[in-house]
């Protein structure tokens, strides 16, 4: 799903790239989320995901296009550090054959270590074949804080949105014998009802604990949010994220997108290493 730069004012600069764009008197300008400085990496291909930024009176946010739902571009979760969206996709479900949109997701992660970290598995090789598959797990086993965040489209009852993600989550918990936290996680959906616009954050640490909080619509401030469940579950975390970044993602055209992201992550961090190479 193509997902341009839009920008609606007269300057900006590409958060990824790091390619200053100017368009005075432009309201909209179109890159791809690579362009030069992904180019400097040797055997990048040009990537299938895009990015949409757009800008509001509150700062840039990101946008996946279908639904029209915005994501802060960069935000901070209750006690955490600042965290960036590398890109955002929609769930779809099938009913009497037509699909139907059911919500936008978006990734994020902490912008600065898991570029780092991507960097590091670059010089180890781990993405000299240059796939998808590939990025989409290093954001997932990179030791650093995650997020799913999820607004929904539509009004459902929690116990529908844990039975989705159950048919992914319940094989892998019950073959490690965490069922128990599996529980813990439908319980605490299952009691709700999902109105049109809520957001729903899933918050993965390193340590392996999972914090989860469910914002009324209208409520986008998201540091201003506290977590209303913490399950330690190195497993359930794990599980959670790659049902929706693994080989099986629940939404692949996102997929595509956040590997996009990471690469476009790993072209910063190259640049960054390179200025401080040249002393500049």
């Amino acid at each position: 799903m193509a997902m341009p730069f839009v920008h609606s004012g007269a300057h900006m600069r590409c958060p990824f790239s790091q390619v200053p764009v100017c368009r005075s008197g432009a309201t909209h300008t179109s890159l791809t989320v690579f362009k030069a400085a992904v180019a400097r990496q040797r055997g990048v291909q040009q990537c299938r995901g895009h990015l949409q930024i757009t800008h509001c009176s509150t700062g840039l946010t990101v946008k996946e296009p279908s639904t029209g739902v915005e994501f802060p571009e960069v935000t901070t979760f209750w006690d955490g550090d600042k965290m960036r969206s590398v890109g955002a996709g929609v769930r779809a479900k099938k009913f009497a054959f037509v699909p139907v949109k059911v919500y936008a997701v978006t990734v994020y992660v902490e912008g600065e270590k898991a570029a780092r970290e991507l960097g590091v598995r670059q010089r180890g090789g781990f993405f000299d074949d240059n796939r998808d598959e590939d990025y989409a797990l290093a954001l997932v086993d990179g030791a650093f804080t995650k997020a799913l965040v999820v607004q929904l489209v539509r009004k459902v009852e929690g116990k529908q949105f844990f039975d989705a993600l159950e048919e992914a989550l319940a094989p892998r918990l019950r073959l490690a014998g965490d069922t128990g936290s599996l529980t813990k996680f439908g319980d605490f959906l299952s009691s709700r009802t999902l109105e049109k616009s809520t957001d729903i954050i899933l918050l993965y640490r390193p340590e392996g604990v999972l914090e989860m909080a469910i914002l009324p619509p209208g409520s986008s401030e998201y540091v201003q949010a506290k977590p209303e469940l913490r399950i330690e579950s190195p497993m359930l975390c794990r599980a959670l994220f790659e049902t929706y970044l693994g080989s099986e993602s629940v939404v692949p055209e996102a997929r595509a997108a956040w590997a996009a992201g990471a690469r476009s992550l790993l072209a910063s961090e190259q640049v960054r290493r390179d200025t401080r190479k040249s002393g500049s």
